[in-house]
């Protein structure tokens, strides 16, 4: 009798923990279903393209969009500063081509200051971006436990886990050249050939396939010469992480992807995407809250002294 009973208890026992741990499919990312991420777009230089939801648009200054699945395109003379709702700066240098595959966000952590961004980002989320031909570059929070950054180029993968870096992809290879962090590269085509850890200060290059099947990545120090624009185009991308500040907050209603008739505080256009529903794994039924972007202002606002004319000599 006490077999059976022991037998039985097992039995539930190993039903409950079937139930409570549901299987989930190989190689995706546990993630909570959050809202639809966003870009907002701090500052804007000369002609820049905007596809998203199969549409094309201009790009305007202080615009915010849903990211996923959008297309940056610069043009001759042209480049863009943008922000992640995640907290990551992203500048696009001209004649760029820069791809979101994947920008992915849990809910924000509760009783979180938005400012706080600018150390560390306000949930877990899951990033890859594809640099099809072009510069780009990056400036991020520091990551939390469970999120994973990856920027692909046709020749590498590059795993960031926070810093400053640029990434340069030509028709010979790919250039980074990190200021600050850690990030791993590895080589898009063999992965037979391992992977580099890159530090602050140094430079990978990792040759296109046209130089044969044993492409090695090469590190070295970042030329002098090459320093000064390194850095100059990852303060543009940290720079714009403070223009704006990002909130969660209770979806009013389900907008078009132009219509701001419910949003009267918004700033778009109709020049750029603001509510595509496009990411069918975060634009979810079951979630009823939306992220938006709020333009940081100065703390002191410039004080304009009026004189009287009366007051003036002669007056």
């Amino acid at each position: 009798m006490v077999r059976k009973i022991t037998a039985l208890l097992v039995f539930c026992l190993a039903t409950m923990m079937t139930v409570a741990a549901p299987d989930l499919p190989e190689g995706q990312p546990n993630l909570r279903k959050g809202p639809i991420s966003k870009i907002y777009l701090a500052e804007i230089k000369g002609n820049t393209q905007i596809q998203n939801s199969g549409k094309i648009y201009t790009a305007r200054q202080a615009l915010a969009f849903n990211a996923p699945d959008s297309i940056f395109i610069t043009k001759e003379e042209s480049h863009v500063a943008a922000v992640y709702s995640n907290g990551t700066g992203l500048y696009i240098d001209q004649n760029t081509r820069a791809e979101i595959h994947q920008f992915t966000q849990e809910p924000f952590l509760p009783a979180r200051d938005p400012e706080s961004d600018l150390v560390r980002e306000p949930s877990i989320s899951h990033t890859e971006i594809y640099i099809r031909y072009g510069v780009v570059g990056i400036c991020t929070s520091q990551l939390v436990a469970g999120s994973s950054m990856h920027y692909v180029t046709p020749d590498a993968r590059i795993t960031i886990r926070g810093g400053r870096l640029t990434i340069e992809s030509n028709a010979t290879g790919t250039t980074i050249d990190l200021l600050e962090g850690d990030i791993t590269i590895h080589n898009s085509s063999n992965t037979d050939l391992g992977s580099q850890l890159l530090r602050a200060g140094e430079r990978a290059f990792v040759p296109s396939e046209q130089n044969g099947p044993s492409r090695k990545i090469a590190i070295s120090a970042i030329p002098k010469a090459d320093l000064k624009v390194a850095d100059d185009r990852t303060t543009l991308a940290c720079t714009a992480k403070k223009s704006v500040t990002f909130e969660m907050i209770q979806k009013k209603s389900q907008r078009g992807l132009e219509d701001t008739s419910a949003n009267p505080a918004s700033t778009n256009d109709g020049s750029a995407p603001e509510n595509a529903t496009n990411d069918g794994a975060a634009n979810d039924s079951n979630t009823n809250q939306e992220i938006v972007a709020k333009p940081t202002v100065p703390n002191q606002l410039p004080i304009n002294v009026v004189i009287s004319p009366d007051r003036l000599p002669g007056g």
